[in-house]
């Protein structure tokens, strides 16, 4: 029996504090040049509001019966004139009435809140976002808070209202088929012992080039997470290098990675594989000799980069760090990477663009 009695007390405070509540209704929102009905919009605006309990929102149904009973047509009812009569009807404190208008690439919504006892609006939300249908609940609810004094969440905000902003789930809802590949050039510099084997002549094994040499190719890029503030990708990069220096070396690289939605960072790691010409040698008078059917037996004999080799697939790591710039739906990726091995240290840097499709 206490039981029981404390629950109705519970009950019993939370229906006096509702009705405590000002009473408020919404009755219309209007849609101009979208393709979204005033009706979802309507209700939207409804359910956010609602949300919050400090206000009595009055149910559509008793909207629409008490309307109909005055002639009042809530589909066309905008003006404050208008928003104060059928206020007056139903009986509530303050109105609350919106629109929706798309002008060029941006979506404006306006939500305004009319105070009946003052008969004056009493406040007013404008906002600017960029034109995505699935997200106008995710608007609304910002447009909301902003009445009611709640704090949004800035990285939503600009995900939604900044064309500059980085691509995510929030404002592109189909990034899962999002193509953002592109292509890519730069440089990469050799160190180590294969720095002095590229230097060398051709003769002793090297392959008189420079020990950095141009790079071309092109990064197919699959993002499989995308939420809040980062995004996994998958990255798969065919190159071509060496080709100002009369080499063809081609490569394969696959990374794995994550990038900031907020400023574009992104760090990556993942293996890369490549079809370079190495030999088995061993040293006598200085010099690199080439295994062959006169080797003197128990002589030490070792695989290294050399031109007199056979073409081989060579495997390294690579760890990558980039930034994109952004300009509209223009990408520019900058990236910097290292690949350490035994033998060398390969340091690159590269660019590209790509754009959202």
């Amino acid at each position: 029996m206490k039981k029981f009695f404390f629950q109705f007390l519970i009950i019993l405070q939370a229906t006096m504090a509702m009705s405590q509540n000002p009473r408020m209704a919404v009755v219309s929102f209007d849609a101009t040049n979208t393709n979204i009905q005033a009706n979802d919009l309507t209700e939207l605006l409804r359910i956010e509001i609602s949300k919050h309990n400090k206000y009595e929102i009055i149910d559509r149904y008793e909207i629409q019966e008490v309307l109909q009973r005055e002639q009042v047509t809530a589909a066309t009812c905008f003006s404050k004139s208008c928003l104060i009569n059928a206020g007056k009807s139903l009986g509530v404190d303050y109105m609350l009435s919106g629109s929706a208008d798309k002008l060029g690439d941006a979506l404006f919504l306006r939500i305004r809140l009319l105070n009946l006892k003052a008969g004056t609006i009493e406040k007013e939300v404008v906002k600017e976002f960029i034109v995505i249908p699935e997200k106008v609940n995710t608007m609304i609810s910002i447009c909301v808070n902003d009445l009611l004094g709640i704090e949004n969440d800035k990285l939503i905000v600009n995900s939604l209202s900044n064309r500059e902003s980085y691509e995510s789930a929030i404002n592109n809802p189909y990034y899962q088929t999002l193509n953002l590949s592109g292509p890519r050039m730069g440089y990469t510099f050799v160190s180590g012992e294969n720095a002095n084997i590229l230097r060398s002549s051709k003769s002793v094994g090297g392959f008189d080039s420079s020990p950095y040499y141009f790079q071309i190719g092109y990064q197919f890029e699959r993002q499989y997470l995308s939420e809040g503030k980062w995004q996994a990708l998958l990255e798969i990069l065919p190159m071509v290098s060496g080709v100002d220096q009369g080499l063809f070396i081609p490569s394969l690289t696959v990374l794995n990675g994550i990038r900031s939605n907020m400023n574009g960072l992104e760090f990556a790691i993942g293996p890369t594989f490549s079809l370079v010409k190495k030999a088995e040698v061993y040293e006598k008078d200085g010099q690199w000799q080439l295994v062959d059917g006169l080797t003197p037996v128990g002589t030490n004999t070792f695989e290294r980069l050399d031109s007199r080799g056979k073409l081989k697939l060579n495997s390294a790591v690579i760890i990558a760090v980039g930034y994109s710039l952004r300009s509209g739906k223009l990408n520019i990726p900058i990236n910097a990477y290292v690949s350490p091995s035994r033998n060398n240290l390969r340091l690159g840097i590269s660019f590209g663009f790509n754009t959202k499709r």
